[in-house]
């Protein structure tokens, strides 16, 4: 696996020539030509410039682990990885493996997932070091009765991150980020461990920012940052800017619960007053989101009645 070796030198954005790379590994330039090689068959591809050597594409900006450390504060505990299964799986392997201080947050961030996914299973397109994959475990002691609008309030502080960066981002109950009314990026919440508080919280999040196209395909409308500015965007910043207010705003979600965020979540509802399709399964129910209640659940207006939705395995769409 020397060639990931290499890969790892190439992560510094920089031009790498052959000779370098040969004296560096203590190799010849024939083989560093067959890592590179390795490596593009991998997926990745690698610029190569006459004279002035090998250098990643722009749009690839692998994280910059240092300067992702020094942004944050010190309780965090960290696995990074050029590669993982998934992040969200880290953090559950860790709470399962290790009894960690209550203070301690976890933040597991790689550069591409080989087996990401979002609710229900779906597979997560996660080409490397073009969008951010990363998930944060927290403990959480609250009833599991109030952890219902988690996925909202995770919501919101993507939506508010973004904000910061002059975009008017737009959220979809329970668990999706729009940007212009497509898909951006996506939250999954899981839980590790015993179901009683303080629970252990997996917060998955998968964000868009330098995709421009897609080897794979995706069956929705979708955007990124870099789409949508028309410039390539500072994964590791944006990176920390997520987490910092992620973190900011769970810790509110823990002392004052979900209402001031019921609040504000009409601000960012895409089909806000809008006739919707709640899917479960092969049930469909129809009537017009009318926003959220104390807890998180949609509120459903359908003739004779509003109906709370609660999150569970269920999806929404446009009528």
């Amino acid at each position: 696996m020397q060639h990931m070796s290499l890969l790892e030198v190439l992560c510094d954005n920089n031009y790498h020539s052959g000779e370098d790379l040969a004296a560096q590994f203590d190799v010849s330039r024939a083989t560093i030509s067959n890592w590179i090689g390795q490596i593009r068959d991998s997926g990745i591809d690698i610029h190569s410039v006459p004279g002035r050597g090998y250098l990643l594409p722009a749009h690839m900006q692998p994280l910059n682990f240092q300067q992702l450390q020094a942004g944050l504060p010190a309780n965090f505990h960290y696995l990074l990885s050029r590669e993982t299964n998934s992040t969200n799986e880290e953090v559950k392997q860790l709470f399962k493996q290790k009894k960690l201080a209550a203070e301690t947050i976890v933040l597991s961030a790689t550069d591409k997932q080989t087996q990401g996914r979002g609710r229900r299973g779906r597979e997560w397109i996660s080409p490397f070091a073009q969008n951010l994959y990363f998930s944060l475990g927290i403990q959480i002691n609250l009833p599991m009765a109030e952890l219902s609008g988690l996925s909202l309030v995770v919501g919101i502080a993507v939506a508010k991150a973004l904000q910061a960066h002059q975009l008017n981002p737009q959220l979809k109950w329970p668990n999706d980020v729009y940007l212009s009314g497509k898909k951006l990026g996506g939250i999954l919440i899981e839980l590790e461990g015993n179901f009683e508080p303080p629970y252990s919280v997996v917060i998955g999040v998968g964000l868009n920012v330098n995709m421009v196209e897609s080897a794979q395909n995706i069956d929705q409308a979708w955007n990124s940052l870099a789409l949508h500015s028309g410039n390539n965007w500072p994964r590791t910043q944006v990176l920390i800017d997520l987490v910092t207010e992620i973190n900011q705003q769970v810790e509110l979600f823990c002392q004052q619960g979900f209402a001031p965020f019921a609040k504000l979540w009409p601000h960012f509802d895409v089909y806000l007053n809008q006739p919707v399709n709640i899917v479960s399964g092969e049930r469909v129910e129809q009537g017009t989101n009318i926003g959220v209640d104390e807890r998180g659940n949609l509120l459903l207006q359908q003739p004779d009645s509003i109906k709370a939705i609660t999150g569970g395995e269920v999806s929404l769409r446009p009528a």
